[in-house]
């Protein structure tokens, strides 16, 4: 039976209908991809465009603590020894540890001895800086930073002169009325621990003014218990090998 005029009409728009609606579909994914493509490309801008912006202040913030850090070297030329020392520790907590390694290294080099000089006392801070901070923890508020401060010393640094040196530091006429009554014990402590062949002559000598210098503050059983012992270590070294 042939179909009518109108129901022809009917299956062809319903085909029509069909294939506008494909179109469609394929059209719209074709667009959300192109909009998702864009926002993506737009944040990665937007990345960029921050870690350029990051990037610039940073370099900014460097120029300027190297611009600060140039304005402390006519201090460095000082006979004072203590105020060339602190201008030395104000370089290095300016600049980062590889930037500070590579100015102190470059100053050795250089053929102007003062300069040199600063090089290596550069050098020698940085080296310190982890001696350093466990003396600084002998004294410290917290009973077991001490504890582990005074346990990594023994253990690691018998036979430091320099450690041996910055804990006699601790006890200078100026310093040791910040140390606790546990402060003096761990570095006594210490001390004791130490290789009788690592120190030498000028550190034996401040040792008896440190000595004679805690003895005149009245101290309790256990400092003078830590003295005792002290003085113990001191009658091991030979002055002859020193």
């Amino acid at each position: 039976m042939a179909q009518s005029f109108s129901d022809r009409i009917t299956f062809w728009v319903g085909v029509l209908g069909s294939l506008v609606t494909v179109g469609l579909t394929i059209w719209n994914t074709h667009t959300k991809t192109l909009i998702d493509k864009r926002e993506e490309d737009l944040k990665t801008l937007e990345v960029r465009l921050k870690e350029r912006s990051t990037g610039v202040e940073e370099s900014k913030e460097r120029v300027d603590r190297y611009k600060w850090v140039l304005s402390l070297f006519p201090t460095l030329n000082s006979k004072d020894k203590n105020e060339k020392n602190f201008t030395i520790s104000l370089i290095r907590l300016a600049l980062t540890k590889d930037e500070a390694e590579q100015l102190f290294t470059g100053l050795q080099t250089s053929t102007d001895t003062t300069l040199q000089s600063v090089g290596q006392s550069g050098i020698a801070a940085i080296q310190n800086e982890p001696i350093a901070l466990l003396v600084s923890k002998m004294n410290g508020s917290s009973a077991p930073g001490r504890k582990d401060a005074v346990a990594d010393l023994v253990r690691d640094y018998k036979s430091s002169s320099q450690a041996i040196t910055l804990t006699l530091n601790m006890y200078d006429k100026d310093k040791i009325g910040n140390l606790s009554p546990n402060g003096i014990i761990n570095g006594l402590y210490y001390l004791s621990s130490t290789e009788p062949s690592s120190w030498n002559k000028q550190q034996l000598e401040d040792a008896k003014d440190i000595i004679r210098r805690i003895k005149a503050n009245n101290p309790g059983v256990q400092t003078k218990a830590a003295l005792n012992s002290f003085e113990s270590l001191l009658q091991k070294i030979k002055l002859e090998e020193l």
